[in-house]
């Protein structure tokens, strides 16, 4: 054969190996759905690659004869959790592997699933459904607090278990360390809702509380790198974490003193996940600047995986950029409480004060007071509430922050509750920490603002 010839062959051939590899590399995954029974215009799709640490990638899809579709791009072998949204009750969080073709059919009180993936998402749908049967009071007890989520512990325990040989090991870890570590959760807070009393024992209480009604319930999860891939499990553990320190040391810890807790109790690759997922909720949070400082430090000497570092140190270099006067606000998108997009960009023209806040420090009389000073065409509030449920009485938007946009508060720097930034008619930050409004009856704020009015 003509050398010349072979030599093309062999470069077409090695170029084929090469398309085949890169495709059998990434693998077609799909969800496609129903809504039967009631109208719905679209339904959301968010997906994490990496849980705790990156944020979510969030997919929006308007119906089509009451059908939807998305895509997710897997390589071969990964698995992601991911929760479908269509509202009115319609909600689910999922696990789904590369190469699964799954439906969901959504009709009366509901979900049924069918395809590739089907067993995964139905035992994980029977096993918080069977959990949320069991009724725990809202304003009951820290006894009857306890005893209900220990009830759901046991609920989802048996469902799961039923099911343990219908997957592979790793995915029955998976959603088992999601499904118990979220109720696991809301057991260990019930420490922090015991009451007060006239004695000096709250604290003995405390402790045999905890030893007696929370420890002996709580599931027996193996931290790996497979159960690392639940954020509610790391959750779980954070909150473990708070009441072992208090439980040893009898007095409240800072984020310093956890980091540290966290840091001695784990290793490898799970320990720097755990502490990244800390660290990332520190940041979101606002922690005591220097405490937060000095774990990041630490963490970016002391930690091996790489993905982990570049997310903190990504994270840690927006905290120190911050903003200032004269720099371009960050933008943002979320959903009103009528279900209705708000973005930044829609409010071009006007000035804007931003109001971060969380349930318990809301500044609601004084900024009703500086509101009736302008017109709803020159100036809007757009209060974001961070921390526990949106205060209605609140002048102008109301927006829930919520996992998808936690980042915005590290873009904003910021740090406390509540905190104000004047945004300009142009998009470009006026104010970033104004004077406080309930220090002089809102007046220097309301002069700032009539300021950005005339720029």
């Amino acid at each position: 054969m003509n050398r010349h010839i072979l030599q093309q062959l062999l470069r077409t051939g090695c170029i084929l190996i090469l398309l085949a590899e890169t495709a059998a590399a990434q693998t077609m995954t799909v969800i496609t759905g129903r809504v039967a029974d009631r109208p719905v215009k679209s339904v959301s799709l968010s997906y994490w690659y990496d849980p705790g640490i990156s944020p979510a990638i969030t997919q929006d899809t308007l119906l089509k004869q009451d059908s939807f579709y998305f895509r997710i791009p897997l390589t071969a072998g990964r698995q992601v959790f991911f929760y479908a949204d269509a509202g009115g009750g319609y909600n689910f969080y999922g696990l789904i592997r590369a190469g699964d073709s799954l439906h969901i059919r959504m009709q009366g009180d509901s979900l049924f699933f069918s395809g590739g993936g089907a067993v995964v998402c139905r035992v994980m749908y029977m096993a918080t459904r069977e959990q949320a049967r069991i009724a725990v009071p809202s304003l009951g007890t820290a006894a009857a607090l306890a005893a209900g989520y220990r009830q759901q512990l046991l609920a989802g325990s048996r469902i799961l278990a039923a099911y343990r040989d219908s997957m592979s090991r790793a995915t029955w870890s998976m959603i088992n360390a999601h499904v118990q570590g979220e109720t696991a959760a809301k057991l260990v807070s019930t420490l922090w809702k015991l009451p007060a009393a006239p004695d000096s024992t709250m604290e003995e209480r405390q402790v045999r509380f905890y030893q007696q009604e929370i420890l002996p319930a709580l599931p027996v999860i193996v931290p790996s790198d497979t159960t690392a891939m639940a954020i509610r499990y790391l959750g779980y553990l954070l909150q473990k974490a708070e009441a072992d320190y208090f439980i040893q040391h009898r007095y409240e810890c800072n984020n310093r003193a956890i980091y540290e807790w966290l840091k001695m109790r784990y290793s490898g690759r799970f320990r720097d996940k755990l502490l990244a997922h800390a660290l990332t909720l520190g940041f979101a949070a606002g922690n005591q600047q220097e405490e937060q400082e000095w774990c990041v430090r630490d963490y970016l000497s002391a930690a091996q995986d790489e993905a982990c570092k570049q997310a903190i140190g990504k994270l840690y270099g927006r905290s120190k950029k911050g903003i200032s006067k004269g720099s371009t606000a960050p933008a943002f998108t979320f959903q009103d409480q009528h279900g209705r997009p708000v973005s930044l960009q829609q409010f071009s023209g006007k000035v804007v004060l931003l109001h971060f806040y969380n349930s318990t420090d809301a500044l609601l009389s004084v900024l009703s007071e500086i509101k009736t000073c302008f017109d709803d065409n020159t100036v809007s509030f757009v209060n974001i509430c961070c921390n526990g449920n949106t205060v209605k009485d609140l002048p102008g938007w109301l927006l829930q922050l919520d996992e998808q946009h936690a980042d915005l508060l590290t873009q904003y720097n910021i740090s406390k509750y509540p905190s104000l930034i004047v945004v300009g008619k142009n998009g470009k930050i006026y104010a970033t920490r104004p004077p406080d409004p309930l220090s002089d009856h809102g007046t220097a704020l309301t002069n700032i603002i009539y300021e950005a009015l005339l720029q």
